[in-house]
């Protein structure tokens, strides 16, 4: 899925600017941060992207910018399927 459906989607949703609700840090077994699994809401599913580290931890540093919109304008995004 490419990232202008998600932000269509989004924004017929009206969530594109709205505060991601739904993430969590991805750790491995040395509990060292290997980055950030966000879970983005599409209607009747849900797609996964991921922002690996270093670059999760700027992006969450400032929690009023940690929206959809904002996560999608990323360039080290995954979207996983």
């Amino acid at each position: 899925m490419n990232i202008q459906i998600i932000q269509d989607k989004l924004k017929a949703l009206q969530l594109l600017d709205s505060k991601i609700q739904k993430y969590t840090l991805l750790i491995d077994d040395k509990m060292i941060e290997q980055g950030a699994l966000f879970f983005v809401p599409l209607g009747g599913k849900e797609i996964k992207i991921v922002i690996p580290a270093p670059s999760h931890q700027d992006f969450l540093q400032d929690e009023s910018k940690v929206t959809y919109k904002n996560l999608l304008l990323r360039k080290e995004i995954i979207i996983l399927k």
